[in-house]
């Protein structure tokens, strides 16, 4: 069987009972293929342990991880003793444990699952709620895969005594095929070239640099490295971004990032003597964004309040909640503003697209309910007015908007030039704040030079 260094070190740190280990690093580095390896090898060596790998939806778990597992499995040793279960995605090994591929899309399923060793692939599409239930029924560790392109909740895990953090790039990993290695230097800017980084060279002199005549006697790996950064920005194929995420495993902002807010305590928010509004941007599917806000000397203030969908919300109830909004359709509505305390007398900011939403909320007494103001470029007007305010801040406890906040990007097109128009995507909370805002500045509350 050959591993990796990557498959090495997850292999020690269970052994030696790390409950967290965090596998964060560059695309190719052979994370999820080490851990893939890792997971068959355990459960042959140990008997009745029940392994459990989860994604955002079990049908992604099966195309993805199931898929790689039936294509790796079969070439390991002793699978003819191991018993696949394609209908249940399971595999039966002699010593009598399992591997199973799971979803977090399950709701009821989360709040009820049980297993030995837990495994979360691509980590940062998972929810810090869903981690901590499913984590609180894990008897051994819990392993987690992610590359580093944002703020996330296992940032903060990585701190405790019992985490382990395994940082690998495709450079660890020997059996990465040329056309990927070749795919992953294309991002290479000449700004990360060894003779730049290492200052023998400006970015500018390294442009313009005489490669034929090499008057600085540069290494034939140096000069190499130079000519294939000239490449890639002639092909227009150069993305820092790109090539510290996926290249180096490691963090970078993004060039097209919109908003740059700030994480303040929850009790600094809570104890901010200001008016309260709050903001809700429907999902049924996608998040239901509950934002509330204040606004306060020139900045805006917010608290998230709730993000599960209105799917997720149901599955949570008990059966009496269930029966009490029977023929109801709107009654999770007034049953989430009354669970969260909301007054009946604070403004309520509603996106415009269910009105029969906010027609239940004014018939339950929450009757400063009213459609958010919604115009051509309203979306580009409110990012206008939230970026020129003072500075706008974001409670620690507000985890979805501290990833939507940093992850908000404008479009970019073909030739890499950023667009006005931002990205439809992960905006749910982001909507809210723009809804808050753009109610205080039709009020006159927030004046917009």
């Amino acid at each position: 069987m050959k591993v990796t260094q990557v498959f090495e070190q997850n292999f020690e740190a269970l052994n030696k009972g790390v409950r967290y280990i965090i596998n964060s690093g560059s695309s190719r580095s052979s994370k999820t293929h080490s851990i893939i390896q890792l997971f068959y090898v355990y459960a042959y060596s140990h008997p009745n342990i029940k392994l459990s790998v989860f994604r955002d939806t079990k049908k992604i778990c099966k195309d993805t991880v199931f898929e790689d597992m039936k294509k790796i499995y079969p070439t390991m040793p002793g699978y003819d003793n191991v018993v696949l279960n394609v209908t249940e995605s399971i595999f039966k090994f002699p010593t009598g444990s399992t591997i199973h591929i799971e979803g977090t899309d399950d709701p009821v399923k989360v709040h009820g699952y049980h297993c030995d060793i837990l495994w979360f692939n691509e980590g940062y599409q998972i929810q810090k709620d869903t981690f901590d239930q499913l984590d609180m029924r894990c008897s051994i560790s819990v392993l987690i895969d992610l590359n580093p392109r944002e703020n996330h909740w296992s940032d903060d895990l990585t701190k405790a005594s019992n985490a382990q953090l395994i940082h690998s790039t495709w450079r660890m990993n020997p059996f990465v095929p040329v056309e990927q290695k070749r795919k992953i230097l294309s991002y290479q800017p000449v700004s990360e070239s060894t003779v730049v980084k290492e200052k023998l060279l400006t970015e500018s002199e390294a442009f313009q640099y005489n490669i034929a005549e090499n008057p600085l006697c540069f290494s034939p790996k140096q000069l190499n490295e130079l000519i294939r950064c000239l490449e890639n920005h002639n092909k227009n194929t150069a993305d820092l971004f790109n090539y510290m995420v996926y290249s180096e495993g490691t963090k970078a902002e993004r060039p097209n990032r919109i908003f740059r807010w700030q994480e303040i305590p929850d009790h600094v928010y809570h104890a901010l003597d200001a008016k309260e509004y709050t903001a809700s941007d429907w999902g049924s599917v996608d998040p239901w964004a509950i934002v509330d806000g204040k606004y306060h000397d020139g900045c805006l203030y917010f608290h998230e309040r709730n993000y599960a969908s209105e799917n997720i919300v149901r599955e949570k109830l008990t059966a009496t909640e269930r029966q009490q909004m029977a023929g109801d359709e709107e009654g999770i509505v007034t049953w989430m503003f009354n669970k969260l305390g909301i007054p009946k007398n604070r403004d309520v900011i509603c996106d415009t697209n269910r009105p029969i939403k906010i027609a239940a909320l004014r018939r339950s007494g929450w009757n400063n309910a009213k459609p958010a103001l919604k115009v051509a470029n309203s979306i580009l007007d409110g990012i206008d007015l939230l970026n020129s305010l003072k500075a706008v801040y974001f409670t620690t406890s507000s985890t979805n908007l501290a990833y939507e906040q940093e992850n908000y990007s404008r479009e970019v097109d073909r030739s890499g030039t950023v667009l006005e128009t931002p990205q439809d995507i992960d905006n749910h909370t982001i909507d809210g704040c723009r809804y808050i805002g753009m109610y205080l500045k039709s009020l006159g509350i927030i004046k917009q030079v």
